[in-house]
């Protein structure tokens, strides 16, 4: 007997894991390319406000989407752009000066 288990659901697991940490980094990559062009130009307060409506634009979306595994992807690349670009400034800047 090989286990109760289907075969199916290390590879879903994997596949969600996979999904999930790929919206992190493209989350994070998006905000230091956006935190790195914007940083110097814009006023604060708008730069602010435009990050939390391109997350909030996207997790819109991502409620549209039937995939669960594309809204997972999205619902992690919103969070993590938005972590990343409030609480990673400081090592943007290092990463950019």
């Amino acid at each position: 007997m090989m286990g109760s288990r289907p075969v199916r659901e290390p590879a879903e697991l994997v596949i969600w894991s996979a999904s999930a940490l790929l919206g992190l980094v493209v989350g994070i990559g998006t905000a230091f390319i956006l935190w790195s062009q914007l940083h110097r130009g814009a006023d604060q307060v708008v730069l602010d406000g435009a990050i939390i409506a391109i997350a909030t634009g996207l997790s819109l979306v991502a409620v549209a989407v039937d995939n669960v595994i594309a809204r997972l992807f999205i619902w992690a690349a919103c969070a993590a752009m938005v972590i990343a670009f409030f609480a990673g400034a400081t090592m943007f800047a290092s990463l950019v000066g």
